[in-house]
Order: structure tokens, then C-alpha cells, then sequence
């Protein structure tokens, strides 16, 4: 799934540089304390946290880590202090959850096996719940078995993907292709840093936008969405 294309507002620019001086600083509490005082503060909505703040932090230090830029365990420090930030806004979630509109849908959304970054999908699932959106979240390395048996079960309308390096993309798109035959009728979506320069080989119906799924409730022709 890709965010939309929705523009940044200068209160989501200045927090986004405070959040990465503190990351560069290896200061997390001054992170973690300016994300969500933005948010408690009603100055920055959790969907603008989330799109213009924390998902491209994390894309930028995937890949400054895939150029040789940054170290694994640097990765990892931003991902575990992101995290942190996610946590503690979910609230704000809850909140914005119980007021909005049901749309009557719900997603399932997991990584695929032999993938481990699921934080990004984890605020896409945040994002469909505060639209009204049923959302069911797996989380990292999920078997397909296993995927198909939580959607049967759940009784889902979409299941959403995530990929954060190029190198899954081939296994995933047999993944896809599985999925579409064992669930008949429900949407399949993929998305993440995978995608985000090449998306050959994948259909408007598997890669589209977060924010136009999302406000029109996913009814999209052939249905679809992704981060």
C-alpha cells in the first residue's frame, strides 16, 4: 500500500526534523516525548504523525542501511523508539476509532514469511481502524497456511502485504498470486518500502493509495490499497 500524496503542513515539518535531532542525539525519551506531546496537544493528528513524520523516518534509515549508510543496530534504534511512539499514541487510536463512521469492512494485515519489518504496516493498521475500518493485525513472518486460515476465520475483506526490501518481492508475488486462488472474493493488497520505486509486475488492484482507499471505504473498482 502507498500513502497518499496528501501535502505536508509545516507543524508535521518541524516535528519531524525535532523527532530526527533527537534520533541522531540517541535520545530517545526527547523523541518519543515531542511526537506524542504533538499529538496530545492536538497540534499534529495521528494519521499526520504516522504519513509525514514516522513512516518516512523509518523508510529513510532502511535505506541508508541498504546503501551502507547506517548499521543494523542504528536501524534497529530507530525502529524500537518508533515503536515506542506507536504504543503510546494508540489511545488517540481508540479514541478517533469510537467516533468515526463503521465502514462495514475489515483487513487482515501481515508480512509475509522471512519478513520482519512490520512496524510500518502496524500504523497502516492503525490508519484503517481510525477510519472504521476492522483491522486485524499479524505482524512479522506469517505462513501462507496461516494467513489463509486468520482470513477464512476472521471472515476479512482484504489482506494486506508488506515488504520492506526488494529482495521479497519475487515471494511475494507468488504469495499474492496464492492467496487470490485459496480466497476467492477477497482483495489482496501489498505495499511498503519494497514498492516504493518499482512497481512493475503488480496490478493497480494490488498497489494503491492509503488515502484514497481510506476515504472512499475501500470501494475501490476490483477493491484494493496499500502502504
Amino acid at each position: 500500500m502507498a500513502d497518499g500524496g496528501a501535502s505536508v503542513n509545516g507543524r508535521t515539518v518541524e516535528l519531524r526534523n525535532a523527532v530526527e535531532a533527537a534520533l541522531a542525539a540517541r535520545d530517545k525519551p526527547t523523541a518519543v516525548r515531542v511526537a506524542v506531546e504533538a499529538v496530545s496537544g492536538r497540534r499534529v493528528a495521528v494519521a499526520e504523525l504516522y504519513r509525514d513524520v514516522l513512516h518516512p523516518i523509518l523508510v529513510d534509515v532502511g535505506a541508508r542501511w541498504q546503501a551502507g549508510e547506517r548499521r543494523v543496530w542504528e536501524e534497529h534504534l530507530t525502529a524500537a523508539t518508533v515503536r515506542t511512539i506507536v504504543e503510546l499514541v494508540y489511545p488517540e487510536v481508540l479514541r478517533l476509532k469510537a467516533t468515526a463512521k463503521s465502514s462495514g469492512r475489515s483487513v487482515l494485515l501481515a508480512c509475509p514469511p522471512q519478513e520482519a519489518h512490520d512496524l510500518g504496516l502496524r500504523m497502516v493498521a492503525d490508519r484503517f481502524e481510525m477510519a472504521g475500518w476492522t483491522a486485524y493485525f499479524l505482524g512479522a513472518d506469517t505462513p501462507p497456511d496461516e494467513l489463509v486460515d486468520a482470513a477464512r476465520e476472521l471472515d476479512v475483506d482484504a489482506v494486506a502485504l508488506s515488504s520492506s526490501t526488494h529482495y521479497h518481492r519475487l515471494a511475494v508475488r507468488h504469495l499474492v498470486d496464492e492467496l487470490k486462488l485459496r480466497l476467492p472474493g477477497v482483495n489482496v493488497w501489498v505495499g511498503g518500502p519494497a514498492f516504493a520505486h518499482d512497481r512493475e509486475g503488480w496490478t493497480e488492484d494490488e498497489l494503491v493509495d492509503l488515502d484514497v482507499l481510506l476515504d472512499d471505504g475501500g470501494e475501490r473498482p476490483g477493491g484494493a490499497a496499500g502502504e
